[in-house]
């Protein structure tokens, strides 16, 4: 597709340099990951490739860019987001984006103070879609419930120097049909936290492991703690304390993308459809 919107740009107003926050989606199963990798398509480098190409940064380190999640390879995203410093005009900022972005849709672009850093989110909100295979709903829900509150989850984590101690808000399960929905709120989460977490209440829900041994405080040591896959997670919403009105023509090409989406696995119809709540 030609490139046109450096010469949609030149004709607005030129806008002064400030900082801006961009919302965006994305499908996990086109990337290595989020973070940017030497080697490999990630989503934060061809958000970052694309931003450069439209104009409105010259690079990451000059712009004072900042992220939100980091997400592993496989993981899936209705809402991340990035700030940056740019004199781009923000009203053309999301469809610029879009136009040199493939499995990634910027869907709305606010002006935010210097300070802001979407690091030091309030709240993100992790879903799993776990394909029922015999679970009992009663237990998976009795099972959530152990996780709530501020625990200990080196356990339930990759090892790395970060505190250990995380506080989660809530851990619901819900009925979605061929599966069962595990909503995840809380302000941070460990390395893996979810998806093992999701395993072992998996595990114990279909008679696989001892309930004992299941939870932040175990009364019994886990034989072992797995991982559940990524393909089935979803990084739903992040609470940064600011509202992010969608822009309405980046929407428009975000629809045709869903519709692909739509031909695709049953996971992929679960998060297309998500999508597609999201942006009609």
């Amino acid at each position: 597709m030609p490139h046109v919107f450096n010469s949609v740009a030149d004709n607005l107003a030129v806008e002064t340099d400030r900082r801006i926050a961009l919302k965006f989606a994305y499908d996990g199963g086109s990337f290595l990951g989020f973070q940017r990798q030497p080697q490999g398509v990630t989503v934060e480098g061809s958000l970052v490739h694309a931003l450069a190409k439209v104009g409105a940064i010259s690079s990451a380190r000059e712009c004072g860019y900042r992220s939100s999640s980091r997400t592993d390879r496989g993981v899936s995203a209705l809402c991340n987001i990035i700030s940056f410093r740019t004199s781009f005009p923000t009203s053309a900022l999301c469809a610029a984006v879009n136009s040199e972005m493939e499995d990634v849709w910027a869907y709305s672009a606010i002006e935010v103070p210097d300070a802001f850093n979407p690091r030091g989110a309030r709240q993100r909100w992790y879903r799993y879609y776990l394909p029922k295979s015999g679970q009992d709903p009663r237990l998976l829900r009795e099972l959530a419930s152990r996780f709530v509150g501020v625990h200990d989850f080196s356990g339930y984590a990759r090892k790395d120097d970060r505190n250990p101690m995380r506080s989660i808000d809530s851990v619901t399960v819900e009925d979605a049909g061929m599966f069962y929905t595990v909503d995840f709120r809380a302000e941070s989460f460990l390395w893996n936290m979810v998806r093992r977490i999701v395993w072992m209440m998996n595990e114990g829900s279909s008679g696989r492991m001892d309930l004992d041994s299941i939870g932040p405080k175990p009364k019994k040591k886990p034989v072992r703690v797995g991982l559940s896959p990524p393909e089935y997670l979803v990084l739903m919403d992040i609470d940064c304390g600011v509202e992010f009105p969608a822009d309405q023509r980046a929407l428009v090409g975000i629809r045709l993308a869903v519709e692909a989406r739509l031909r695709k696995n049953a996971m992929g119809t679960a998060f297309a459809s998500l999508l597609g709540e999201r942006v009609v």
